[in-house]
């Protein structure tokens, strides 16, 4: 069956394959998807970027706030560079993290040009497609949120996955300097705090 989907899955684009893509597409995404660029000639030509908000309660006065957003991959990219001898994985995480916000947006982008009576049920099954990984995101989100907040309770967690250009080498030293634009790919709703998750 593999063998089947991948043979459809590299077959020029024409009306024979359009009928068949989506049980194809679904063998093919959650296990063998891969973003080819990482193989390619051609670097990147975005940073990703991650803004982290935590929704908390002050110590002593009870009051319920929400944190400006606070950008926390480009820190932990930087990170095995502190410590080269024994650096850490964590970009590896966040690099995930992007390809998952990647792969939801688009499929959100696509159900939004269904007819408006499929919509919510596409939308179920999207949700239910990447629960596990907004899961591990929840867990994850909730470690980086107590140790910017270390003495607040916090309540929830949201997260905004964004792109900004990198400036062509070429325009690099000029003066003024290039503006990066950001552009935003996800946001995901507020995600209850996991308690002892650092622990």
């Amino acid at each position: 069956m593999y063998c089947l989907c991948c043979l459809v899955y590299n077959a020029p684009a024409s009306p024979a394959k359009d009928r068949v893509k989506a049980p194809v597409m679904a063998v093919m995404d959650p296990y063998f998807w891969q973003d080819w660029q990482l193989f390619g000639p051609t670097p990147g030509n975005n940073n990703d970027l991650i803004y982290l908000r935590a929704r908390m309660r002050l110590p002593g006065s009870g009051t319920t706030v929400e944190s400006s957003p606070v950008e926390i991959e480009q820190a932990i990219d930087r990170a095995p560079r502190e410590f080269p001898a024994n650096p850490t994985k964590l970009p590896g995480i966040l690099l995930a993290f992007d390809a998952v916000a990647n792969r939801y947006a688009g499929i959100a982008n696509k159900i939004e040009k269904l007819p408006e009576a499929d919509r919510d049920a596409a939308r179920t099954g999207l949700d239910e497609q990447f629960k596990s990984d907004f899961e591990e995101m929840r867990r994850f989100f909730s470690v980086q949120a107590k140790a910017l907040y270390p003495n607040a309770q916090v309540l929830a967690v949201q997260a905004t996955f964004k792109i900004r250009a990198i400036v062509p080498f070429s325009a690099r030293y000029a003066m003024p300097k290039p503006k990066q634009h950001e552009k935003g790919l996800l946001a995901t709703s507020w995600m209850t705090y996991v308690p002892g998750v650092t622990e």
